[in-house]
């Protein structure tokens, strides 16, 4: 039987290393990516642990001179599902009083027109009524945001533009064939989730993991665009 295949975009570590992992061991071939100078230890130990089923390229999504190589690296292969991982937390004052030019253009490259530029660029790998997912947050519902005095401007309004541009993309795709999942992944105890550590997160990452593999498998046949948590919740735009 043939494999079903998976590109993870940002799978060096936390939730996109664990997201590799938990579909090496559903054996589904995997493509993952890391950044050009990431330590990809634990993704070199799971490529001798899985060396018919992964594979590894590297591309920074914030560098437009990366995509056209990692485009080429990707030879004939069409994906299942596609999911765009890479993401950063931002300054942690996450104030827009506060924030330089380069804080503000870092969170939204990385977070938001990086993973949807690349996106559109992978749109030809995806096979026929595939599933593009962009990892969300529930801190880019506008409707969900009744926290006052919280703040997190910035992070929050990368994932708010996340959502919108993976709306348009699948506004673009041919309606009724593909699927796109705007994913909450918990707050989960990454070194991003936790701060490095200063600050004390809700759920492991196999919890996550294992949750939005679930939500992906059960919706990846919808063929609409969703805004959904680990926990199979849907949350308001």
């Amino acid at each position: 039987m043939k494999r079903q295949r998976i590109l993870i975009v940002g799978a060096e570590k936390g939730l996109g290393l664990g997201l590799t992992e938990a579909y090496l061991k559903k054996d589904w071939e995997v493509f993952a990516t890391h950044l050009p100078d990431a330590d990809v230890s634990s993704l070199l130990a799971l490529e001798r642990d899985y060396p018919d089923n992964l594979t590894t390229g590297e591309i920074d999504v914030t560098d437009a001179s990366h995509i056209r190589p990692f485009i080429d690296s990707l030879g004939a292969r069409a994906f299942d599902i596609i999911f765009m991982v890479a993401g950063i937390y931002g300054p942690l004052h996450q104030s827009v009083l506060q924030a330089s030019d380069a804080e503000f253009q870092q969170i939204m490259m990385t977070n938001t027109f990086g993973p949807a530029r690349l996106a559109r660029h992978l749109l030809p790998f995806m096979k026929p009524a595939s599933t593009l997912v962009f990892m969300s947050s529930h801190r880019g519902s506008i409707a969900g945001n009744t926290e006052p005095g919280i703040g997190l401007e910035l992070y929050r309004a990368s994932k708010v533009a996340l959502n919108m541009l993976a709306r348009c993309i699948y506004m673009d795709l041919k309606q009724g064939e593909h699927t796109v999942l705007s994913v909450h992944p918990g707050w989960a105890a990454t070194a991003m989730g936790s701060l490095d550590g200063a600050v004390e997160a809700e759920i492991d990452v196999k919890t996550s993991v294992n949750g939005m593999v679930n939500v992906i498998e059960l919706h990846r046949n919808d063929k609409k665009h969703l805004f959904l948590d680990y926990e199979n919740n849907t949350w308001p735009w």
